[in-house]
């Protein structure tokens, strides 16, 4: 999978410069909830500085990472467009630098500047396919091989070369588990297996991913490998 680049540098001068005459600029600590799951809000949020994670929580309490968002990316943006409650709770996962932009101000960028409007097209578009993939692996495949295929979303985000990938920092294993519908007890299970064939080590608060040719065929390989 290639990725697209962040949504800000998607953008032409001209229309980040819009963007910065319609938003205003603000600070959020880490751990702290920038917008909570079906609240009513539809100002839209551009992270600058820092990152942030878009999550859902079941009946039980079990966290469920919808994505990260990174400096660059856009939030929000579903209940400016429908006018409907936010789907998930957007938390800092550090200290945040984040611009917020109101919902008339969203919708004056959607009918006056064209290349923010394919910009979020693009952006919708990718966050679509991403989730009928998660989908996808949540009904049919078994945990280690969902795994696998988290870890090599991260690689790919974190530019592998000479066939491994460094994960900095390193997710923990509850990080891991919501972010494949699973529990940390299943995790930690199959990255000590992942351990023990040398294709996964960390150190130094960083994963390195060391093979990940054999990482992709452990991926597709039919049954449960």
């Amino acid at each position: 999978m290639t990725h697209l680049p962040v949504f800000l540098s998607r953008l032409a001068d001209a229309d980040r410069a819009a963007l910065a005459a319609r938003w205003a600029v603000g600070h959020h600590r880490r751990d702290e909830m920038i917008i909570a799951h079906d609240e009513g809000g539809r100002d839209v949020f551009f992270v600058l500085e820092g990152r942030a994670r878009a999550t859902v929580f079941s009946e039980g309490g079990r966290a469920v990472a919808y994505r990260d968002i990174e400096a660059g990316d856009i939030f929000g943006e579903l209940a400016a467009i429908d006018g409907k409650a936010r789907s998930a709770s957007v938390v800092a996962l550090e200290d945040l630098k984040a611009a917020r932009l109101p919902e008339a101000g969203f919708r004056g960028m959607v009918h006056e500047h064209p290349g923010f409007a394919l910009a979020l097209l693009e952006h919708l578009s990718a966050q679509m396919r991403r989730m009928t993939d998660r989908v996808y692996e949540v009904s049919t495949l078994v945990v280690r091989k969902r795994l696998v295929r988290e870890l090599l979303r991260l690689a790919e985000d974190a530019e592998p070369a000479g066939g491994e990938a460094v994960i900095a920092p390193a997710p923990t294993h509850f990080d891991l588990a919501a972010s494949i519908s699973t529990h940390r007890e299943a995790v930690s299970r199959e990255m000590s297996a992942l351990a023990k064939r040398h294709l996964v080590r960390k150190a130094g608060g960083r994963l390195l991913l060391r093979d990940l040719e054999a990482l992709k065929a452990l991926a597709s390989a039919e049954g449960d490998y």
